[in-house]
C-alpha cells in the first residue's frame, strides 16, 4: 500500500513521519532564504548603491535604486512559469534544490561584483541589474516546488496550520537581512564611496545568502524524499504530451487558476501597501525616526503568528470561512489603521509601532489560508505550476501602487488612498473566494478533478475504520 496523506497507516509510519518534517522544513528554510535574497536589495545594497552608481545623476541613481527590487519581482512570474512546469513533470525536491543552488550561485557572484571605479558605471549597474533578474527567476521557482511538496506529505486535517507555518518564513527572511546588515555595519563602518561597508562590507551578507542557500539545497537533495502522490501522478500520466501551462488554463482548471490569481492579486495590493506606504507613513510623523522605524521591524515579526491563527482556524471551520473573515478585516480594519498612522494624529513611539503590528496582522491573515486553499484547487499534475503561477503573476499590477493612489488623491485626500486600495484588495479577496469550492480535508489525489472536490475522512474516523475511501464532507 502506497502511502497516503491522510492514512492513519502512515500516519503511524515512524519513517514516514521523519520524511514529512524533513519536507515541511526544507520547504519553511528555502521560503525563508527565497525571502532573505528578495530584500537584500533593498536594505542591505541600499547604503553601498555609489559603490555601483558612481557620477550618476540624481534622476538615473533614483531610478536605479528602485530598479534593483523591481527585476527581481519581475524575474519571479517567469521563473514560476519554467520552473513550475518542470516541477510538476519530473519532480518537487529535484527543481527545488536547483532553483535554491540557483539563486545561492547568483547571490555569490552579485557579491564579487566590480564597482564603477573598475569598470564603469553603466557596466558595474547593468551588471548588478542583469544578476538581480535570474536570481527572482530562481527565486520565483523555488516556491513552486517546495511549497506544494511539502502540502502533499501533510495529513489534510493539518495542511491549513502546516502551510501558515510555512508562509512564516516570508517575515523570517526580513528578519534575518536586519541582523545580518546590523552586524556587518558593526565591522564595517558605513560613509562615503570609500568606507569599509561600500568598499567590501555589503557583499558579506550576500556570502551568507550564498551559504545558507548551499546548506538548504544541500538538505533537499540529500535528506528529502519526493513525496507519494507526486510519484504517482508522474506514473499515470506517464508520455502526457500537455503542459501543465496549457492545463491550467482551460476548463476547471482555468477557473481555478482564475480564482487563484484574482485572490493572490488582492493579497498583493493589501501586501504591497503595507510592506511600502506604512513605513512611508511612520516616518512621516514628527518625532519619528529611521532609528525608531528600526526599532519597530523588530517588533513587528510578532505578526507570524496571524499567519499560523489563520491556517490553523481555516483547519477548523474551512478555508472559505477563515478567508472570509481575513478579507472582512482588511476590508473594514485595515483602512482605519493605514490612515490613523498617515494622519500624524498618532503620537509616540509605543502606539505607532501597536499600530504597525496590527496593520500586519491584517495584511498577512488569508496568507495563512492561501498556501494550502490555492494548492487544494489544483490536480497533482499542475499543482506546481497553478500556485507558482498564480503567486508570481499577481504582484504585477499591485506592483503600480504608487501610481493608483496618485490617481485617487484627485478625489480624496492622498492619506486615505493607501486605505482605498487596500479596502479594494479584501474585496477581490471576498469576492474570489465566494466563487470557489471549499477544499478543506481534500484528497490532494483528487483535486482538481471535481468542482466540488471530495474529502478525506475525519482523523477520529478514519483511525476507526481499516478503509481509506474519501467520504463526502457532512455540512
Amino acid at each position: 500500500m502506497s502511502e497516503s496523506t491522510s492514512g492513519p497507516a502512515a500516519e503511524l509510519d515512524p519513517a514516514f513521519r521523519a520524511r514529512r518534517k524533513r519536507a515541511v522544513l526544507s520547504a519553511w528554510a528555502g521560503f525563508a532564504v527565497d525571502s532573505y535574497s528578495i530584500y537584500i536589495a533593498s536594505s542591505v545594497l541600499l547604503p553601498a548603491l555609489v559603490y555601483f552608481q558612481g557620477d550618476m545623476s540624481a534622476e538615473a541613481k533614483s531610478i536605479f535604486a528602485g530598479m534593483t527590487l523591481a527585476v527581481t519581482l519581475l524575474g519571479r512570474p517567469l521563473g514560476g512559469l519554467i520552473f513550475g512546469h518542470f516541477a510538476d513533470r519530473i519532480g518537487r525536491r529535484r527543481i527545488g534544490a536547483i532553483t535554491i543552488f540557483g539563486f545561492g550561485a547568483v547571490s555569490l557572484l552579485i557579491a564579487c561584483l566590480p564597482g564603477a571605479e573598475l569598470i564603469g558605471a553603466i557596466p558595474a549597474t547593468t551588471l548588478l541589474l542583469a544578476l538581480r533578474f535570474i536570481e527572482g527567476i530562481f527565486l520565483g521557482g523555488e516556491y513552486t516546488a517546495a511549497t506544494p511538496m511539502a502540502l502533499e506529505y501533510t495529513p489534510a486535517h493539518r495542511r491549513g496550520f502546516v502551510g501558515a507555518l510555512i508562509q512564516c518564513a516570508a517575515s523570517g527572511g526580513p528578519l534575518l537581512v536586519a541582523v545580518s546588515m546590523a552586524l556587518t555595519l558593526m565591522i564595517a563602518p558605513s560613509g562615503g564611496v570609500d568606507s569599509p561597508y561600500v568598499q567590501w562590507g555589503w557583499r558579506l551578507p550576500f556570502v551568507l545568502g550564498f551559504v545558507l542557500s548551499f546548506l538548504v539545497a544541500w538538505f533537499l537533495r540529500r535528506r528529502v524524499d519526493e513525496s507519494e502522490i507526486q510519484k504517482e501522478a508522474v506514473a499515470q500520466a506517464g508520455t502526457q504530451t500537455k503542459s501543465p501551462l496549457r492545463i491550467i488554463l482551460r476548463g476547471k482548471p482555468g477557473r481555478a487558476f482564475v480564482q487563484a490569481w484574482v485572490t493572490m492579486t488582492g493579497l498583493f495590493f493589501v501586501v504591497t501597501i503595507n510592506s511600502s506606504v506604512l513605513n512611508q507613513f511612520l516616518l512621516g510623523n514628527e518625532g519619528y525616526t529611521p532609528a525608531d522605524l528600526a526599532n519597530t521591524q523588530l517588533i513587528i515579526p510578532v505578526a507570524m503568528a496571524s499567519y499560523v491563527l489563520f491556517g490553523w482556524l481555516s483547519d477548523h471551520i474551512g478555508r472559505k470561512r477563515a478567508l472570509y473573515i481575513g478579507s472582512a478585516l482588511q476590508i473594514v480594519l485595515y483602512p482605519v489603521v493605514i490612515t490613523a498612522i498617515g494622519s500624524g494624529t498618532v503620537s509616540g513611539w509605543f502606539n505607532l509601532t501597536l499600530l504597525a503590528v496590527a496593520g500586519h496582522c491584517l495584511t498577512v491573515a488569508p496568507f495563512g489560508v492561501l498556501p494550502a486553499y490555492i494548492n487544494e484547487r489544483f490536480a497533482t499534475i499542475v499543482r506546481s505550476t497553478g500556485w507558482g503561477v498564480a503567486y508570481g503573476t499577481a504582484v504585477i499590477i499591485p506592483s503600480f501602487f504608487s501610481y493608483y493612489m496618485i490617481w485617487l488623491s484627485a478625489v480624496v485626500p492622498f492619506v486615505y488612498t493607501a486605505g482605498i486600495l487596500a479596502s479594494f484588495g479584501g474585496i477581490l479577496i471576498l469576492v474570489a473566494t465566494l466563487c470557489g469550492p471549499e477544499t478543506r480535508g481534500v484528497d490532494l489525489r483528487e483535486a482538481g478533478r471535481d468542482e466540488e472536490p471530495a474529502p478525506v475522512v475525519a482523523p477520529l474516523a478514519a483511525a476507526s475504520t481499516p478503509s481509506l475511501t474519501p467520504a463526502k464532507e457532512q455540512g
